[in-house]
């Protein structure tokens, strides 16, 4: 087997090793025919993987029982390897690209490889931009110096000779791309520094779930004053002997305020199963290449390498994590065969958020990762794959793959049903997504799950659903206005309620919350279920 090794990552990057022999063995070990620095690529084993001929062909083996190598990305134990094939020695270990050489094979390394392997380290090592041109000269030269044939280092001297022609052509190309690589790092600036792209640190994490805790407790303090208010107001009278008309408008206050109450826990007992936690992720990706927006690298912490101004350094290149943007929000069960009710400004969450709206009018496109949706009782999730969305109302109709199993749907109210002012209402939903349900915890269980987690968006909604802690938070208001196109009702706590359900006393779906009245703290505003029906009847659901 005549072979050729180029090293692309690890302690042995930029080097390229040639070899005619039946077997290789990979690994720190002093009798490896590639040793890698133990001290440096700590993930590879003394003695971890043997590359060898069977029936004629390469097969690359792991030899540390533990499927320790990936090839082409793939985690595996054993795999045929061909040329051109990435094999990867443990997990985030040195990366080599493997090379079939012909029997003809002189031992110089083709001009193709050079330039094709310079690329493949560049876009493997964080650096800035516009230095990509300088960085690609440099491995090119040591390559021809290196490995190359006696023409392409003849060829390398003739260009020596001309250091200036060759100062000008890089410094033109060099500027041409710093002033590209501006721009597209001011168009994702604003982007990045205002989005959570990522994991957030626990301290973070706790901070925010600690603000949530101080709302919740300043809104039930309020109740509370208000219940004793109204007790010694009525206590006040009774004792002056005040006129019987202010007593029973006391009493009639109080009543209402604790038959309220009592509504919203009925509501809540009966249909919170159908109340899920929404969750989905999108990136961004070039129009004309379809290639996804890139982190350059990491730190040793695990957060992306920063620029002088604090901004992650981004790229188009290269196959390090890509940018995801994640959004959550709540999704409503209607029925057994998993038709859930949404916000459309939740699944279309890139045509509302200004920064992504304005890079995508500048060359860019949305790409939806993953939809999901948790329900309350249930330990895992569902994926949700899209049915319709609205074009001329902010709701959007999903389904779960497959059907929910012992998940209560919620009742939509008849199209016609009427919709009273000053009737109350019950709104179930996720304000505050994972704050608000950590928040309801206590201080030692919502640490654990923070520090199990590790902030990380995708794991902590698992956790929270594994520990069955899913659950909509409930808040009760009334009816103030109703128009064709929109319910407004009154509601505290529910802000960032989107996708909530506004229910009835019956426990009927008569809107679906949208958005709130910054303006006026408290006031929100609802897709009418009559709109919602409409919609599914043309669907034939």
């Amino acid at each position: 087997m005549k072979c050729m090794l180029h090293h692309l990552t690890g302690s042995l990057r930029g080097q390229t090793q040639y070899f005619q022999a039946d077997s290789l063995r990979f690994g720190t070990a002093p009798n490896c025919d590639v040793r890698f620095d133990a001290s440096t690529d700590r993930q590879v084993a003394a003695s971890h993987a043997e590359l060898a001929l069977y029936d004629h062909a390469p097969m690359v083996r792991d030899l540390t029982g533990q499927h320790a190598i990936f090839l082409n990305n793939r985690q595996t134990g054993q795999a045929a390897v061909h040329d051109g094939d990435l094999i990867q020695f443990g997990e985030h270990g040195p990366l080599v690209k493997f090379r079939v050489l012909s029997d003809q094979a002189d031992g110089c390394k083709p001009w193709k490889y050079i330039v094709e392997d310079a690329q493949d380290i560049i876009v493997r090592t964080p650096h800035r931009p516009y230095t990509s041109l300088f960085h690609l000269a440099r491995h090119v030269v040591s390559d021809i110096v290196r490995y190359g044939s006696s023409v392409a280092k003849t060829v390398a001297v003739g260009v020596a000779v001309l250091p200036i022609a060759l100062i000008t052509i890089l410094g033109v190309s060099v500027y041409y791309e710093y002033r590209a690589a501006e721009v597209f790092r001011q168009q994702v600036a604003e982007l990045v520094s205002q989005l959570e792209t990522g994991r957030l640190s626990q301290a973070e994490l706790e901070t925010r779930v600690a603000q949530e805790r101080e709302v919740t407790l300043k809104l039930q303090q309020e109740q509370d004053e208000l219940k004793a208010h109204l007790k010694s107001a009525l206590e006040n009278r009774q004792a002056a002997r005040q006129s019987q008309e202010d007593v029973r408008a006391i009493q009639q206050q109080l009543t209402h305020l604790e038959s309220g109450q009592r509504f919203a826990e009925d509501v809540i007992q009966q249909f919170q199963g159908g109340v899920g936690l929404l969750q989905g992720g999108y990136g961004i990706v070039e129009q004309s290449s379809g290639r996804p927006l890139r982190y350059q690298g990491y730190d040793e912490h695990g957060s992306p390498l920063l620029d002088d101004h604090g901004v992650p350094l981004l790229t188009l290149e290269g196959n390090t994590p890509a940018v995801v943007i994640f959004f959550s929000g709540t999704g409503l069960l209607i029925d057994k065969n998993g038709i859930v009710l949404t916000n459309r400004h939740l699944v279309r969450m890139w045509e509302v958020y200004e920064p992504v709206h304005a890079l995508l009018e500048k060359g860019f496109e949305p790409a939806v990762e993953f939809l999901r949706i948790f329900f309350p009782g249930y330990t895992g999730f569902y994926p949700l794959e899209e049915v319709s969305v609205s074009e001329q109302n902010d709701f959007a109709i999903l389904r779960t793959m497959p059907a929910p199993l012992g998940q209560p749907p919620l009742h939509l109210a008849p199209a016609d049903h009427p919709i009273r002012v000053g009737e109350p209402v019950v709104i179930m939903s996720y304000p505050g997504t994972f704050d608000s349900i950590l928040s309801r915890l206590s201080r030692t269980a919502s640490e654990a799950i923070l520090s199990q987690s590790g902030g990380d968006p995708v794991g902590l909604p698992e956790l929270l659903a594994k520990e069955r802690l899913i659950r909509p938070l409930t808040t009760h208001g009334y009816v103030s206005d109703v128009s064709k196109e929109v319910v407004t009702y009154e509601a505290r706590a529910s802000r960032g309620s989107s996708g909530g359900a506004v229910l009835n006393r019956e426990g009927l779906v008569i809107a679906v919350n949208h958005s709130e009245l910054k303006a006026v703290g408290g006031i929100n505003m609802g897709v009418p279920v009559r709109v919602i029906r409409e919609q599914l009847e043309r669907l034939g659901i």
